[in-house]
């Protein structure tokens, strides 16, 4: 889980056009979601999402993506 992490913040940091395309889907996803907080974190995993969806090996706690 921590190379995820380290993964989705890389990403987030350093952008990859391949990535940034599953990303902007899966964030598609997160803003109709209900758990997703103002401040961008998850309120089921506590995850910042921006990085999160970078992650190509994370999932959704709720397996939405």
């Amino acid at each position: 889980m921590l190379s995820e992490i380290y993964v989705g913040w890389k990403n987030f940091t350093f952008p990859n056009p391949q990535i940034e395309n599953e990303a902007k889907r899966r964030i598609a996803i997160c803003v109709d979601c209900d758990r997703l907080r103002k401040n961008k974190t998850c309120a089921l995993c506590g995850c910042y999402m921006p990085a999160k969806v970078r992650s190509p090996k994370s999932r959704c706690k709720l397996k939405k993506w």
